[in-house]
């Protein structure tokens, strides 16, 4: 079973920020209030369980809702 929720404090507070819109990691570390190394870290295991993506000069969008009722899949 993988879960597609934010596994930490520090993922849910970056991810609160990255939406649907493309927005530049400057403004994620602002809006989070959490240092650079934090959120870099943060958006790139986001990128690699397919929650975000990177869509050119450091801005990400958010590929899945990750919403507060968590919503999970199950793989078969």
């Amino acid at each position: 079973m993988t879960a597609l929720f934010p596994e930490d404090e520090n993922e849910s507070q970056v991810l609160k920020y990255v939406t649907f819109d493309p927005i530049h990691i400057d403004e994620v570390i602002r809006n989070a209030g959490l240092g650079i190394s934090v959120v870099s870290g943060m958006l790139a295991m986001m990128e690699l369980k397919g929650l975000v993506r990177q869509v050119g000069g450091m801005n990400y969008i958010r590929l899945r809702e990750a919403s507060a009722e968590y919503q999970t899949v199950v793989k078969v």
